[in-house]
């Protein structure tokens, strides 16, 4: 493999598991029902909490992982010519390409609903206080990863070398066969 793929996939790899743990530690710290104090009048107290913070902080890792790969494709493969990688390749790659960037997009838009919904703010609830649920995060941390690999996967697939066509045995021309042949006897 290319030192350049190598490079590459752990550059991406580092950012998009960045990303990733950030969710799932995120996931640790959003608000529960105890963190919520309910003032006079049904007033919701929201605490300053770190799954704000971090969610807002996995959406650019996430985002640096994308752009890297898609300017290393070409534009998700499509505005650079191919490097020689066979057609199978090449539209595996694409296909891989686009499905890590709906899997980024997922994951952002989790990320930033998760935040918004763990601000530190006070409001007032009509009947009740809004919470996440549990295991919120984990669904834009698992996107974070696929979209990762599927990034990764894409630049492997598209700058993969098509395999080499087999040497076929040339013979010579029959004339020149029959002087080879009548010199050797």
């Amino acid at each position: 493999m290319d030192a350049g793929v190598i490079v590459l996939s752990i550059v991406v790899g580092l950012f998009g598991v960045a990303s990733a743990v950030l969710g799932f530690i995120a996931e640790a710290t959003k608000l529960t029902p105890h963190d919520i104090d309910i003032v006079y009048g049904g007033t919701c107290d929201y605490p300053p909490n770190a799954a704000f913070v971090l969610s807002l902080i996995a959406v650019p890792l996430l985002a640096v992982e994308q752009i890297i790969v898609s300017v290393a494709n070409g534009c998700c493969g499509c505005c650079r010519p191919q490097h020689g990688a066979s057609e199978s390749k090449r539209v595996i790659g694409i296909i891989s390409a686009v499905l890590s960037w709906i899997a980024a997009l997922l994951a952002g838009g989790f990320y930033l609903n998760g935040a918004v919904w763990n601000a530190p703010i006070s409001g007032r609830g009509e009947t009740w206080c809004r919470l996440l649920k549990d295991g919120y995060f984990r669904l834009p941390a698992l996107l974070s990863l696929a979209a990762t690999a599927l990034g990764i996967l894409s630049y492997i697939m598209l700058r993969a070398q098509a395999p080499a066509a087999p040497a076929l045995l040339q013979q010579p021309p029959a004339r020149e066969a029959a002087a080879v042949a009548s010199s050797s006897v």
